[in-house]
């Protein structure tokens, strides 16, 4: 019995492992709560995302705002939640 229990928690594990959002996961949570959703080019969203810093912790992830030091988002089961709404990328330049 111990044993089934430990390769079910293995198995939760390698899940929540397996489905942790990414980087671009949580930059498309946090752009779709942008007002004018648009086009934005791979060099203009690395600008625009430049002060954001990922973590990852194996099996939920998360990003903040390295000037003003609070969490933006974090992610857990493929789910990406924006917690501070009021957060603005930088503008992009054309």
């Amino acid at each position: 019995m111990k044993k089934f229990i430990l390769l079910v928690m293995a198995a939760a594990i390698g899940y929540a492992a397996y489905t942790n959002p990414a980087f671009i996961d949580h930059q498309d949570a946090i752009s779709s709560q942008l007002p004018g959703q648009q086009y934005y080019t791979e060099e203009q969203n690395a600008e625009r995302f430049g002060d954001l810093d990922y973590s990852n912790f194996l099996i939920a992830s998360a990003t903040k705002d390295t000037i003003n030091m609070t969490m933006v988002s974090y992610g857990f089961l493929g789910r990406v939640t924006v917690v501070d709404e009021d957060w603005r990328p930088q503008p992009a330049r054309y």
